[in-house]
């Protein structure tokens, strides 16, 4: 994955011109939403748009370095499709500039050379943010029926700039998938740390005990998702 950090304000010209017009953001949202990559003609069925006018817009986010485009094969045969997808840059923009990430990469690096059970620390730091996160889902952490309230979970996740699915499979294993990576190259550095802190939070925000948690799936290792599995109470 590229970095791309900028302190000037070329990039923030850039951004605002590509989603300053309130029709692009919408398309650059739905975008970044979509499980799948997007066609030109998808978009503009969504929008009520001409196709020429929605791939005007998506490419100009193209431009901007907000999406990324590439082909799909058409199942009835011919030319394949142009498709958009989210971008896999990172671009840091802060004003003034701070160094976050240093500081975070320094902080695990600590954490790690503080004794031999930092992992276990790190699943225990992270289940504790995620049991304290979870009490301010909106309809609480299970409904009434005792069932847990997965639409609530999925939207914190989604908030936090995670792009989750979350399934429930058999009536008894809950699989959370998400394509994105928040902590990617401080992960990269430090995985059992900082993976430990993304299993924990993901343990306390679902209510499971870690006992019952495995990861089948990294981004870290090369996997197109992070996978994470959590049987569920009987």
């Amino acid at each position: 994955m590229a970095v791309v950090q900028q302190w000037d304000l070329s990039l923030l010209a850039t951004l605002g011109g590509a989603l300053g017009d309130a029709t692009r953001f919408a398309m650059f949202e739905h975008v970044i939403t979509s499980s799948d990559p997007v066609s030109a003609g998808e978009t503009a069925a969504v929008f009520g748009l001409h196709r020429t006018v929605a791939r005007s817009h998506l490419e100009k986010l193209a431009e901007a370095g907000l999406v990324t485009v590439g082909t799909r094969r058409n199942p009835r045969g011919g030319r394949p499709a142009k498709v958009y997808s989210p971008a896999t840059t990172r671009l840091d923009i802060q004003v003034p500039p701070r160094q976050y990430r240093s500081l975070s990469a320094m902080l695990v690096r600590l954490a790690a050379k503080l004794n031999g059970s930092s992992v276990t620390l790190a699943e225990e730091v992270g289940c504790e943010c995620g049991r304290q996160a979870a009490t301010s889902l909106p309809g609480g952490q299970f409904s009434r029926d005792g069932r847990l309230n997965l639409g609530s979970i999925v939207s914190y996740l989604c908030e936090t700039g995670c792009s989750p699915r979350a399934t429930v499979r058999d009536d008894h294993t809950l699989v959370v998938e998400a394509n994105n990576c928040l902590y990617l190259e401080i992960a990269r550095e430090r995985p059992a740390v900082v993976c430990g802190l993304c299993s924990g939070l993901l343990c306390g925000l679902v209510g499971a005990d870690p006992r019952a948690y495995r990861q089948t799936g990294s981004i870290v290792d090369g996997d197109p998702a992070c996978v994470h599995e959590f049987a569920l109470p009987v």
